[in-house]
């Protein structure tokens, strides 16, 4: 369908610009109009009159959408829809709103299903890789308990922490990796061109290399003459690990290697039951039930065995089990987890409870991090000015012997 651009005055009296989709421009015209917009210009996109280019373009077109632009976009619905704006006028206005292409694109299409008398939450869902499961059934939740508004702020806080736990673990990791970069590429440059310059003089002068020195040239032959075998060595490692983590059984291995590694394993587990908290919290404060939001919470997890714990508790719960009982059983949960829900299933509370052990997490998660960071500097400098001191001391190693011969 052809897109047009349009100049119009809203029904506030503002001047405004736009897309909308529609066969020609009287249709598009009428479009405007039902929505109370009046058109002073109004013409076919340049990109849309170019329907061959247009066609072609969209097989390579992802709807995939950040999720920083999504939790903006939920926070933005939520504000429109609780001042009482109708749903259509909001999504109007909120693909006004958008800067960015993809997702404007994929209001504009929303916004048109749910004129046509679709529901918002089926129009979301022709959209899965922008909208998850959890989105789109919180947003169903919404619709029939008539507190769309409601949950669709609880959304966006959901998103909105998601993003600033990601951004956290970004943020924390970064700098051990950068540094850890950097002072390969010293080491690398120390091997690669000051050790075969220094060993040249030696051979000049025929002296005999003691061990260390001896093993430090080997190695900077190595990476000189066989860089690319190293290279080759490493996109082979990544692509055999990838294709081994898509084999189920591989999947399951590495899976429970991330839970149980030193230091790291902790803090994944941590990260895993504050989102499945978190999340299971969301859902509950939405209005969906507990069977249907542990099969959410179950489809958002990555990690097979979390996920088949999350299997178990929703076949135990749906046999008048105890969720907490159930999870504790799976042995992965913290026993903060356990207490918290059993706490909340007892008084009755259980999303609340569920949202502070979620919030609990995040924030110790965070402060883990921190210290975390705080102790791989100094491990990190202590390896390294190693590993630089034995390569300094293999060029030295050999001087006494060379300054005789010299003097002879």
């Amino acid at each position: 369908m052809p897109i047009f651009e349009y100049s119009a005055i809203n029904p506030s009296g503002k001047n405004i610009k736009g897309v909308i989709d529609a066969e020609n421009v009287r249709v598009a015209r009428q479009k405007l109009r039902a929505q109370g917009i009046f058109a002073t210009e109004i013409a076919e996109s340049n990109e849309a009159a170019k329907a061959p280019i247009r066609d072609v373009k969209r097989l390579f077109q992802s709807n995939r959408v950040s999720t920083k632009d999504l939790s903006v976009a939920t926070r933005q619905l939520a504000t429109l829809v609780g001042a009482g704006l109708p749903l259509v006028n909001a999504l109007t206005a909120l693909g006004e709103q958008t800067d960015t292409p993809t997702l404007k694109r994929i209001i504009t299409d929303v916004r048109e299903r749910v004129e046509q008398g679709e529901s918002l939450a089926k129009s979301l869902g022709n959209f899965p890789k922008a909208f998850p499961t959890l989105y789109v059934n919180m947003v169903a939740s919404g619709e029939a308990s008539g507190s769309l508004d409601t949950v669709l702020q609880n959304l966006a806080d959901y998103l909105e922490a998601q993003l600033a736990l990601m951004r956290k673990i970004t943020s924390s990791l970064m700098y051990p990796a950068v540094m850890m970069v950097v002072c390969s590429l010293v080491i690398v440059g120390l091997l690669v061109f000051l050790v075969p310059r220094i060993v040249e003089m030696f051979q000049k002068q025929n002296a005999t290399l003691p061990l260390l020195t001896q093993i430090t040239v080997h190695i900077s032959e190595f990476l000189t003459h066989y860089w690319w075998f190293i290279i080759l060595l490493g996109i082979g490692a990544a692509f055999l690990v990838r294709w081994y983590y898509q084999q189920p059984q591989g999947r399951r291995r590495m899976d429970m290697w991330m839970i149980k590694l030193p230091i790291f394993g902790a803090i994944y587990t941590k990260v895993s039951a504050g989102r499945i908290t978190r999340t299971l919290g969301a859902l509950l404060s939405g209005g969906v039930g507990l069977l249907s939001a542990l099969e959410i919470t179950r489809n958002v997890i990555q990690n097979v065995h979390f996920a088949d714990a999350l299997d178990s508790a929703k076949n135990g719960v749906r046999e008048g089990k105890s969720l907490a009982k159930e999870l504790k059983d799976s042995g992965l949960f913290p026993p903060m987890v356990t207490q918290m829900i059993a706490i909340g299933e007892k008084s009755g509370a259980l999303e609340a409870m569920l949202d502070k052990t979620g919030r609990a997490y995040e924030s110790e998660v965070n402060s883990t991090l921190s210290g975390l960071t705080s102790l791989i500097e100094p491990l990190m400098l202590i390896v390294v000015g190693s590993i630089v001191f034995l390569i300094v001391i293999s060029v030295l190693l050999p001087m006494p012997a060379l300054m005789n011969s010299l003097q002879k």
